[in-house]
């Protein structure tokens, strides 16, 4: 069964809050895999799971033509108002099962999309089928697997707790693709070559009161919605002693760390690039 940050009508729903709450931290890996993607003036570039659209703004600006798609409608939306003069195409369509051609792209890029699909191996699958021969996918994911934020600070006061109880957050993707080794291999296993990791850490900038707040981010946050009253005062109680180290005045400055991995479509067929 899929979470409701996996469906289409959860992010038509948050549009707005991602734009205003999420981006200005997430922005910051889209423009780092634009820089890694190493564009050319002309080349054409996939975004994948666009969101809001960071990352297809800032390959425009780099000189990509730059198709984005996102299969939520609401988020397409907001693209295509951002994205008025530009060469950016946006369009509502599922990661999983790209209507696009094949071997069609100089460059495929997705940050913390692929990750979240129900179906993530078909999501690298397509990414590498659409990916032309010789060109680079760049893919970003979480190096934990709980995500960022409140998300990743709510699962390590857990394990501070509790250490030998597992946390399943029911997003297999983020599961396997957090750690490095496993990453290479998922990436290697969908056609790619030539895969190299890059780490990149950036700040998510939080209300001090987060915690104490009632943020849907907090309320109903999975971590620790299934928990007994108890357990969720414990955990957020740990949270807060957490808090300390990242809190400056009236924010919480918060450090994220995230994989992001470079690859290549092989040129000729087999496994060895040409």
């Amino acid at each position: 069964m899929a979470q409701p940050i996996q469906t289409a009508a959860y992010w038509d729903e948050t549009a707005d809050a991602y734009v205003m709450g999420a981006e200005p931290f997430t922005g910051q890996f889209c423009r780092d895999a634009v820089v890694l993607a190493d564009i050319e003036p002309g080349m054409s570039l996939l975004d994948i799971a666009t969101g809001p659209g960071a990352l297809a703004l800032a390959a425009a600006a780099a000189g990509a033509n730059v198709t984005a798609i996102d299969f939520s409608t609401g988020m397409i939306d907001r693209l295509t108002v951002r994205s008025a003069g530009l060469a950016i195409e946006a369009r509502q369509m599922d990661g999983q099962a790209l209507d696009l051609p094949s071997d069609h792209f100089d460059r495929v890029c997705s940050v913390f999309g692929v990750p979240l699909f129900p179906d993530w191996r078909a999501g690298l699958a397509e990414m590498a089928r659409v990916l032309r021969p010789g060109g680079l996918a760049v893919l970003g994911v979480a190096a934990n697997p709980y995500g960022f934020g409140p998300n990743q600070l709510l699962a390590q006061a857990r394990l501070t707790l509790w250490p030998d109880v597992a946390i399943d957050i029911g997003i297999p993707g983020m599961m396997v693709l957090d750690d490095g080794d496993r990453l290479i291999a998922a990436l290697e296993a969908a056609g790619l070559v030539q895969v190299v990791l890059h780490s990149r850490t950036h700040d998510i900038l939080l209300p001090a009161d987060i915690l104490g707040s009632d943020s849907a981010m907090i309320g109903s946050n999975p971590l620790i919605a299934g928990l007994s009253e108890d357990d969720r005062r414990a955990v957020i109680a740990q949270a807060e002693t957490m808090l300390d180290r990242w809190r400056e005045d009236d924010i919480i400055r918060m450090p994220g760390t995230a994989h992001l991995a470079v690859a290549t479509k092989p040129t000729k067929t087999g496994f060895d690039a040409a």
